[in-house]
């Protein structure tokens, strides 16, 4: 009888290759049942292997693997020591701050102007046929230095002037007394008095601000 030819089926000459694929799915298909119980209870079977095999702590190589460009998520940091409120932080320099000179600077007040007032007068003698000759006391209630004042001969019976005279009152201290006097005479006082024989003249001291 003729020999059957073989039925297709398994051989022992199947290729290299075909085996390796049948090897890496079966360790593929261990580590995704790994990885799913991991997953829902947490336990790692490849750490307990490492551990038994002598290799590093897991904790260890994650540290190893940080580097300073890591984020906070992957990588929580402490929080930030607080700082003591018993720290003094030093003044920022600010050139545009005027110099501490100038805050200490006093300010000058100026003196006082002299303020004087008359506190007497008095005719030196009888008026001649066109003069009069007067004299005041004053005193200075401001401050030190010189004035001035005005002396004036008036009508009896109007506020109206027939001669003047003005005197400088010398430097005097606040609180000093001074005496100053001058001769008013004018073509008015002659007249007036020429006309009106023995008639009275008034007098009026005034002082120049």
């Amino acid at each position: 009888m003729p020999e059957e030819p073989d039925k297709p089926g398994k051989s022992d000459d199947e290729p290299a290759y075909k085996k390796w694929n049948v090897v890496v799915a079966t360790i593929g298909s261990g580590v995704a049942v790994l990885v799913a119980i991991n997953g829902l209870t947490g336990w790692n079977p490849l750490k307990d292997l490492t551990s038994q095999s002598g290799g590093a702590p897991a904790s260890e190589s994650a540290t190893s693997r940080i580097s300073p460009s890591t984020t906070p998520e992957e990588a929580p940091i402490d929080d930030p020591p607080q700082r003591s409120s018993e720290v003094d932080e030093e003044p920022a320099d600010d050139s545009s701050s005027p110099p501490e000179d100038a805050d200490e600077s006093t300010e000058t007040t100026a003196p006082a102007s002299p303020r004087f007032q008359v506190t007497s007068s008095q005719w030196d003698g009888p008026c001649g046929d066109s003069w009069c000759s007067m004299s005041a006391i004053f005193r200075n209630l401001g401050g030190e230095g010189a004035g001035s004042a005005t002396f004036y001969v008036l009508r009896p019976d109007a506020n109206e002037y027939l001669a003047r005279c003005s005197v400088v009152l010398n430097t005097t201290s606040e609180n000093g007394v001074t005496s100053a006097g001058c001769t008013a005479s004018s073509g008015w006082l002659q007249a007036y008095i020429r006309s009106h024989p023995g008639t009275t003249v008034r007098m009026q001291v005034t002082v120049d601000y």
